[in-house]
C-alpha cells in the first residue's frame, strides 16, 4: 500500500481550494474525509473524527475550522464528475461514485421520485470521500486455512461495517485467480472499482469483473458466459441472492462472498439458512481500530 501514491491521486482529484487545505493531512490511519455543506470539513481516522482548520490542522474548535460552502460543494462534485455531473447521472441516483483509485464517494442530498424510481438526487448536502486503500497478502492466511488441494472452500465473511471484508475479499481474487479462473459480481463497482475498463486494484490475473451488475443477475451470467472456477461478490442478503448462491453451487462452482452481522448466531432466520450453504464462514472484528478475524466458523453444506 502505497500512501504517498493514495495522497498524490486523491489531492489531484480535488477542486484547488481542497487541495490545499487538505496537502498536510496525514493520510496514514486516514478512512474518510467528509464533505457537509455549511459545515466543517472533517476527517475520520483509526483515532476517531476530527475538524479540520484552514491550515489544514485538527482542531477541536468549530470556530476555527474550516467550513465547506455550497458552491465548494457544486464545484467538487463536478471534480468527482469529470466535469459532466450528467454523464455520471446514474452513478449519482445510486448514491456514490467511484472515482480514480477506486475511491468511493457517498452522496447525501434530495432524493427525486418518478413512479417509484430515483432518477435524480439534487441539492447535495454532503460528500463521503472514503479512501481504499489495497493490502495484498490479507487473505493469504485465510486462505491457506481454508483451501484444500488448492481448492478453496465455499466461504462467507461476516462482519460490521469498516471491518475489512470488501478488503479481503478483494485480496482472495488476486491470490486465487493465480491458478483458477475468478469472476467478481461488482454491483457497486467497490471490490475491483472498474473504472473507463480497467480495474483500479488488482483482482489477478486471471479474473473477470461484471460491474455494476445486480448480484443475483452478475452470478447466473457468470456461469452461463465466463465458466468461473470461483464467483466472488459482496453482501448477500436477499431471497434473489440466495436461489443465486444455490444455482452457482449447483453448476459445480465456488463461491466467496460477505455479509453484514457480527457472529453466525444473531442472524435473522433468513440468514441463518443461507449461512448452510456454506463450508465456512469467517467472522470479523475490530480490536484497537484494526480488523481483525475473531474467528473461522465451520458450517455444514447442503
Amino acid at each position: 500500500m502505497d500512501i504517498p501514491q493514495i495522497k498524490r491521486e486523491i489531492l489531484m482529484q480535488l477542486p484547488v481550494c481542497f487541495r490545499t487545505v487538505l496537502s498536510d493531512v496525514d493520510f496514514n490511519g486516514l478512512q474518510e474525509v467528509r464533505f457537509r455543506c455549511a459545515k466543517p470539513l472533517m476527517i475520520h481516522t483509526d483515532s476517531g473524527d476530527m475538524m479540520i482548520a484552514e491550515n489544514g490542522k485538527p482542531t477541536a474548535s468549530r470556530e476555527s475550522a474550516y467550513m465547506v460552502s455550497a458552491e465548494e460543494m457544486a464545484m467538487l462534485l463536478a471534480a468527482f464528475c469529470e466535469n459532466s455531473v450528467y454523464a455520471y447521472q446514474r452513478e449519482i441516483c445510486d448514491g456514490f461514485l467511484t472515482i480514480k483509485g477506486g475511491h468511493r464517494v457517498g452522496i447525501s442530498g434530495r432524493c427525486v421520485l418518478s413512479e417509484g424510481k430515483i432518477i435524480n438526487v439534487t441539492d447535495i448536502s454532503g460528500l463521503n470521500l472514503r479512501i481504499a486503500k489495497e493490502f495484498k497478502g490479507c487473505a493469504e492466511s485465510i486462505l491457506a486455512r481454508l483451501a484444500s488441494d488448492n481448492e478453496p472452500a465455499n466461504i462467507i465473511i461476516i462482519s460490521p461495517p469498516q471491518c475489512g471484508k470488501t478488503t479481503i475479499l478483494r485480496d482472495m481474487a488476486r491470490l486465487i485467480s493465480q491458478n483458477k479462473k475468478v469472476t467478481i459480481i461488482d454491483e457497486r463497482s467497490e471490490l475491483a472499482a472498474v473504472k473507463g475498463g480497467t480495474a483500479q486494484f488488482d483482482v489477478g490475473i486471471r479474473t473477470d469483473v461484471l460491474d455494476r451488475f445486480p448480484k443475483s443477475m452478475g452470478m447466473l451470467l457468470a456461469i452461463r458466459s465466463l465458466s468461473p472456477d470461483v464467483i466472488i461478490t459482496d453482501e448477500i442478503g436477499g431471497k434473489e441472492d440466495y436461489f443465486a448462491v444455490k444455482s452457482v453451487l449447483n453448476a459445480g462452482c465456488r463461491i466467496i462472498t460477505s455479509m453484514h452481522g457480527y457472529d453466525t448466531k444473531n442472524l435473522s432466520e433468513e440468514r441463518r439458512e443461507m449461512l448452510k450453504m456454506f463450508d465456512c464462514a469467517v467472522v470479523l472484528t475490530k480490536k484497537n481500530g484494526i480488523p481483525e478475524v475473531k474467528e473461522i466458523v465451520k458450517l455444514r453444506g447442503e
